[in-house]
């Protein structure tokens, strides 16, 4: 018994020293608390309880600064640790203002998945947002159906505890949206110069001009008049994409009929022509308030057009000649009609008074009948022109010629070369510019050929 007793008092005692002198280790190794943050460590502080009450405190201090709650931006962890001196900080203030992040519910502006800065109401910014978009639907057709305005970049509205100084100002942040990579630039028109001289002066193509100009008309450029070269870039951009249906014309065909009862160049329309009715539905893109795409997705005739019978005699007028051969001019293709024309984006009407016919520059251009030269010369938007005038107060004008062949008072026969295809003037390229007038007041060019 005594020898079963002395060894429990020793184990006793044994076990007794390793407690103390575990203890005493324990104080000595465990001389500081370790603050680490998103698990990484930033600072040491000598007193675990003092560091959370001064970060409630400074807390609670924000929260009545902002009116807002406030919380901690990721994970604070407080660790005991072996003193290093080097990196134990006395002042607890300094660490928490310099390795805490602390913030208020708020939101994130992204772009493209980069922060740019922060909002408080989600709602203020979406109203923003919208209203700057909104500026890019103005001057599109009512009747336009409108599928969508987004933004090309991919914005977000994030919701994130936010540190106060990402919070931006309302002025600060309608600036930034707002703000323009580069100006528009916007030149003057000269004289004698025309929208094909422009496009190819400013190295851009003649449909690209028109399309930053929706508002021009392409025959009636003038000195003075300002023109858009280069469109202003913004920082954001907005797609506009919507589809519009319009009525456009359906030209008629002309059935002719030799009657050698008629005299030379005499001709008799028996049936007049009439033109048809289709609906040509659209679907655009627009970026930034201009033309992107325009594809034509659906086109329903509503009224056939009738064609039009015309006797000639064996004096008839220069008549056309197959599908290429217009008679005043070998042509590649109509460019332009007669006639009103509604523009698929706008809506807006303009009045056309010719028939544009497109062909190779210097292509010979011929009289439409016998007549006298009553004009030929430059005449303004019609660049180099000649009026022939038919007698019974019909009137043929030839414009954007690069050459006239004749002069003042000279008799012309049917299908004489007067003149070489060109595109002087406001002209928007190589054309044949015909009108037809009947007392002074225009007529289309289809009922004459």
């Amino acid at each position: 018994m005594g020898r079963k007793y002395r060894n429990r008092r020793l184990m006793a005692v044994a076990s007794m020293l390793v407690m103390v002198i575990t203890f005493f280790w324990y104080q000595s190794a465990v001389q500081a608390y370790e603050i680490v943050v998103d698990g990484k460590p930033v600072a040491q502080v000598k007193e675990r309880e003092e560091f959370l009450t001064a970060l409630e405190e400074y807390k609670e201090q924000l929260s009545k600064q902002s009116g807002y709650p406030v919380k901690e931006i990721g994970k604070i962890e407080v660790r005991e640790s072996k003193l290093d001196k080097q990196r134990l900080e006395n002042d607890i203030n300094k660490v928490i203002v310099k390795s805490v992040k602390l913030g208020t519910p708020g939101y994130r502006f992204k772009v493209d998945g980069k922060s740019l800065f922060a909002v408080r109401d989600k709602e203020k910014m979406e109203q923003l947002l919208e209203e700057y978009k909104s500026q890019y639907l103005t001057g599109i057709d009512e009747n336009a159906e409108i599928k969508s305005t987004d933004f090309k970049q991919k914005v977000e509205i994030e919701e994130a505890l936010v540190r106060p100084a990402e919070i931006w100002q309302w002025d600060r942040i309608k600036e930034l949206i707002y703000e323009k990579e580069r100006e528009a630039r916007i030149v003057e028109v000269d004289k004698g110069d025309n929208l094909w001289l422009i496009a190819r002066r400013y190295d851009m193509g003649l449909d690209e001009l028109e399309m930053l100009n929706p508002d021009i008309d392409p025959e009636k450029v003038f000195p003075g008049d300002k023109l858009v070269v280069k469109p202003f870039d913004p920082k954001f951009d907005v797609v506009v994409t919507l589809e519009n249906t319009i009525s456009e014309p359906v030209p008629f065909e002309t059935e002719y009929r030799k009657d050698d009862s008629l005299y030379r160049r005499q001709k008799i329309v028996v049936k007049p022509g009439v033109e048809g009715k289709q609906n040509v539905t659209y679907d655009i893109a627009m970026l930034n308030g201009l033309e992107s795409t325009m594809n034509v997705v659906n086109t329903q005739v509503l009224e056939e057009p009738v064609t039009r019978i015309v006797r000639v005699g064996t004096k008839q007028t220069v008549s056309r000649g197959g599908q290429r051969n217009y008679g005043v001019v070998q042509g590649r293709r109509v460019s332009s009609g007669y006639g009103w024309r509604t523009h698929p984006i706008t809506g807006r009407r303009s009045f056309h008074d010719g028939l544009d016919i497109a062909a190779r520059y210097g292509t010979g251009a011929f009289a439409y009948a016998e007549g006298k030269v009553t004009f030929a010369g430059w005449g303004g938007g019609y660049g180099r022109v000649i009026y022939i005038d038919h007698g019974n107060g019909l009137q043929t004008r030839y414009a954007h010629l690069s050459k006239i062949n004749v002069r003042v008072g000279e008799r012309v026969d049917t299908g004489e070369k007067i003149g070489a295809v060109g595109s002087t003037g406001n002209s928007t390229g190589s054309h044949l510019h015909f009108e037809v007038r009947q007392n002074g007041s225009t007529r289309n060019p289809w009922n004459y050929l």
